[in-house]
């Protein structure tokens, strides 16, 4: 036991052995070291993208990050993105979520019977909204109370945003007595006041009745509204953002709550408020810019590091694989197996690729995982036939014979004594075959068969083009610049892995 123990220790340190004078080799390699250190960063890259970025790369979330085609935010202090504006958001809690809200509203009234309170168990989506009450008893002169509530806020640049939208609910309660009218103002630095209402088309609406849904403007209050909603209510097609926040100063946002109350009688109006919310959406933002939906192009960048090394490696240890078992049958067998295997993959060798991988997505579904199945079973016929001739030539050496001689069977023999002989072949295939691999998924992705689930960089240079976008250049460079580099890291370290493990070029120890 104390034996087995000691053997397999010093078979331990032998290998510890080994592989640290590997890498006392493969650091020496200029090209090794820099192929390895970029696949370190988009590993890096890859395993933290959640914490790298809080936005999702698809799916309905995370549009309208900022105004579409943002350039990115450093573009700012470069002579040619003095006009680029960054988002603004006055409001820290649309959801109305927190009681101090009174600290962020400024509340005006003209009437002693309505009063404003903070609900924190009830809301329009989180619980949390303002109460805005009418309260008068019988016999108390009626009047037309006005309450007001708004924000002001500082805009910081002389140019326009790219749009802005607001957004508002409200449920009313108990106004059949006293209809409430209800509008959204903003008001520009130079005192001009424009005001929206929540009726359709924005129009003012006359809620009289209780109403169990909460009231939404419809379309949103937005500038970038129809074109023909912006003629009926303005005469001509401007651009709201460029006509409200032309310069830079001190604008101010708020909701108006118009009562009429016309009656002695004993009434009660209750209008429940939440979602107060307005955006200036800038027309710069984040790293990489946004993309044609407002969407972060460095969350994509991100994420689509992980799909190019995952299709990667797995497709290229599947072809590997494949290859490897194709070529040690055929070449140590021989014979007619040698002959029906060879003609298989030379009938495969001249099939073409890209056409072939098209009609089979097609056909298949474009998942990630059928992707990259069809990738490693079109891309092992190369590997077969190296793997087969190193076979043909290790299979006559003196010291397989000599196995052959002493009883050695067949698996043992491939086992123990052609497979470690042609291993250096497959570390260098491997890191080869990636690039190919990462290029494959790139150019059907671009041709539009991806995964409508993953972003892809490929998929990114997709909607580039299905969008029109030329160009965005912070759009198009950043995915070509990844797939180039980390094809490159992948040919650099199978040239690093060649020039060690390959007898004719090793180096010299």
């Amino acid at each position: 036991m104390a034996q087995n123990s000691k053997a397999y220790k010093s078979k331990f340190e032998f290998t510890i052995s080994r592989i640290k004078n590997f890498m006392k080799i493969f650091l020496r390699s200029k090209k090794g070291t820099f192929g390895l250190a970029i696949l370190l960063i988009f590993g890096v890259i890859s395993i933290f993208a959640p914490l790298l970025t809080p936005y999702e790369p698809t799916g309905p979330r995370d549009l309208d990050l900022a105004g579409k085609l943002a350039q990115p935010a450093w573009m700012r202090y470069t002579p040619w993105g003095r006009d680029l504006t960054e988002n603004v958001e006055p409001i820290k809690d649309p959801g109305l979520t927190s009681v101090n809200i009174f600290k962020e509203f400024t509340y005006e009234t003209n009437s002693s019977y309505t009063h404003i309170q903070h609900i924190s168990s009830f809301g329009y989506q989180d619980p949390g909204c303002m109460l805005v009450t009418y309260e008068k008893s019988k016999g108390d002169t009626p009047n037309i109370a006005l309450v007001k509530f708004y924000k002001k806020f500082y805009y910081p640049y002389d140019a326009p945003p790219a749009k802005f939208s607001v957004s508002l609910a409200v449920l009313p309660k108990g106004v059949e007595k006293v209809p409430v009218m209800i509008k959204v103002f903003v008001t520009k630095a130079n005192g001009t006041t424009f005001e929206f209402g929540i009726g359709y088309r924005w129009k003012e609406k006359l809620l009289s009745k209780t109403s169990i849904d909460w009231i939404i403007p419809n379309p949103q209050i937005s500038s970038t509204a129809p074109v023909d909603l912006i003629v009926e209510r303005y005469g001509s097609h401007i651009d709201l953002a460029e006509t409200i926040f032309d310069e830079a100063g001190n604008y101010t946002f708020g909701v108006e709550v118009l009562f009429l109350d016309t009656t002695k009688d004993q009434v009660r109006a209750e209008v429940y408020i939440d979602n107060i919310w307005i955006k200036l959406y800038g027309t710069c933002f984040g790293l990489l810019g946004t993309n044609y939906q407002g969407r972060d192009i460095f969350t994509q960048i991100v994420y689509g590091a992980r799909i190019s090394l995952m299709v990667g490696l797995l497709s290229a240890v599947l072809s590997v694989s494949i290859g490897l078992i194709i070529g040690l049958i055929s070449g140590y067998m021989g014979g007619i197996v040698d002959e029906i295997l060879m003609r298989f993959t030379d009938m495969l060798l001249v099939l073409p690729g890209l056409p072939l991988l098209i009609v089979l997505t097609a056909a298949l579904g474009a998942s990630i995982y059928t992707l990259i199945i069809l990738l490693g079973f079109l891309g092992w016929m190369g590997f077969a036939r190296v793997v087969r001739s190193q076979v043909l030539s290790l299979k006559e050496r003196p010291f397989v014979e000599a196995v052959k001689a002493v009883g050695g069977g067949t698996g043992y023999i491939i086992r123990r004594h052609i497979i470690p002989n042609v291993m250096g072949f497959v570390y260098v295939s491997l890191a080869l075959s990636v690039p190919s691999a990462i290029v494959s998924e790139a150019a059907l992705s671009w041709l539009g068969y991806y995964d409508p689930y993953r972003m892809s960089w490929g998929r990114m240079l997709n909607e580039v083009q299905s969008s029109g976008a030329y160009l965005a250049w912070w759009w198009i460079i950043p995915p070509g610049l990844c797939i180039a580099l980390i094809s490159i890291a992948f040919i650099m370290l199978g040239y690093a892995l060649d020039d060690i493990l390959n007898p004719k070029l090793r180096e010299r120890r």
